[in-house]
């Protein structure tokens, strides 16, 4: 894509990317959030979040570890983390409909509403900050990634899942036809709400992704960030350490 598109996408979302635009789209399609994830993702977001948490099993190391999921959403994240042993697992969102979905779904599980940009925790509380297809909601990405490194604990660690649009032509092609062209039809057989699903493709094309993403993480002070492609290269998951 060329630069002056990007720009112009950039440009375009920021308006909906204050924090009251957000809360509203996300309260709207809340109660068909969690089919229209699966039947859009053709199924596949089941098997980002389990990557999701074999990485942080394996960055854990046997620490029976307290875990704030951001960006919750409806807790699916949150709970395929209190699949670790001995996880002790909260999950924040801005959306209170949203919220309202995760606490039937998990309700041994804390939720609170809140901001990623002021999370209401103390620092160095956490040994695992998580958010699943939501940081690139975030209203200043900066100051967010700037909460996760303030409250987790030295050693701790940031997992990050986005959408990513994949880097071949041809597959590139085809992910954004079905993006732009495919996936608001679909949303609209779902919900009345096709502004989620119209403001989802423009927020991907517009997230900095892969090498672009990583000095939010390095400049908020984490000392070791990567990034792992999935799924020909449609999910992406950030790994950052403390």
């Amino acid at each position: 894509m060329a630069t002056t598109d990007s720009t112009k996408i950039a440009e375009s979302l920021v308006e909906t990317k204050s924090h009251q635009h957000i809360q509203h789209m996300f309260d709207e399609v809340a109660p068909t959030y969690d089919l229209l994830n699966h039947v859009l993702s053709m199924g596949t977001d089941f098997y980002w979040r389990w990557r999701a948490r074999q990485k942080a099993k394996s960055l854990l190391n046997h620490i029976e570890p307290k875990v704030l999921d951001v960006a919750t959403g409806t807790g699916d994240l949150a709970l395929e983390m209190t699949k670790l042993r001995g996880a002790s697992v909260t999950g924040l969102d801005l959306s209170p409909e949203m919220l309202v979905i995760a606490k039937k779904k998990c309700p041994d599980l804390e939720f609170r509403q809140g901001k990623a940009e002021s999370l209401p925790f103390d620092d160095q509380t956490f040994n695992l900050v998580t958010a699943g297809f939501g940081v690139r909601n975030f209203e200043n990405l900066s100051k967010g990634m700037q909460e996760f490194y303030r409250v987790l604990k030295p050693g701790g660690a940031a997992i990050i899942l986005e959408p990513m649009v994949p880097r071949q032509a041809i597959i590139k092609s085809l992910y954004m036809f079905y993006f732009k062209s495919v996936l608001p039809k679909l949303a609209k057989l779902f919900t009345k709400s096709s502004f989620a699903y119209d403001y989802l493709p423009r927020s991907v094309e517009a997230f900095p992704q892969c090498e672009r993403f990583l000095p939010y993480l390095t400049q908020a002070g984490f000392n070791k960030a990567e990034f792992y492609p999935m799924t020909f290269e449609t999910a992406i998951m950030y790994v950052a350490v403390k």
